[in-house]
Formats: C-alpha cells, sequence, structure tokens
C-alpha cells in the first residue's frame, strides 16, 4: 500500500487526498531555498510553469508564511493581475526573513 508523502500514513488505492493530513495525492514537490532578495523573481519563474499548483513559502525553521494556490486560466496563463496581491504579500515577507524555503507542488500529469 502507498504512503502519504507528507506524513507517512497508509493510503487507500481510491484515494485523491491522505485521509489523515489532506495532502492532495499524485502531487511531486519541488524544494527551493532562496534569500529573500531573490523570493519574488523566483516566485514569478516558478509561475510560467503550466504544472504547477500552489507555491508554500516557508521561513528556514519550515513555518508556513504564505501559500499560494495557482491556477491555470483557459487561455492557458496564470493573469498578473491575479498574483498581485500575492506578490506584494511576498515583498512584506522579504522583509522580514532573510532566507527562505519554497515549496512546489507539481501535478503529475502531461
Amino acid at each position: 500500500m502507498a504512503k502519504c508523502r507528507e506524513c507517512r500514513a497508509e493510503l487507500p488505492s481510491d484515494g485523491r487526498f491522505c485521509p489523515n493530513c489532506g495532502t492532495q495525492m499524485g502531487l511531486k514537490k519541488d524544494i527551493y531555498h532562496v534569500s529573500a532578495g531573490g523570493l519574488v523573481g523566483k516566485v514569478k519563474e516558478i509561475v510560467r510553469d503550466a504544472n504547477v499548483k500552489r507555491i508554500l513559502v516557508k521561513d528556514e525553521k519550515g513555518k508556513l508564511l504564505l501559500s499560494i494556490p495557482v491556477t491555470w486560466g483557459a487561455a492557458g496563463a496564470v493573469a498578473m493581475i491575479t498574483l498581485a496581491p500575492w506578490l506584494a504579500a511576498l515583498g512584506v515577507i522579504t522583509a522580514v526573513v532573510t532566507r527562505c524555503r519554497v515549496e512546489v507542488e507539481k501535478s503529475l500529469d502531461n
């Protein structure tokens, strides 16, 4: 039986989410360590990938600072207007922390 990548609980074969922690199955996670100064640029770079589903920004200790859902429209692009509030929040985070961990959840499809 498969195990959850987050909490290591056993997963049902027909489920889409972990019954223990709620993590979505079928996603790949990439982790990047960036300085606060490079945070906004890295997030802008990551958003260009059509397989990205969510971006998590954590501090050096692993505390979640920001979770950004990434939704692709019918045109196949993320509108920058919908990202504007998230980018503003990232600007505030850069003033508070020196280094961040950016976790990117991607679909295994495609």
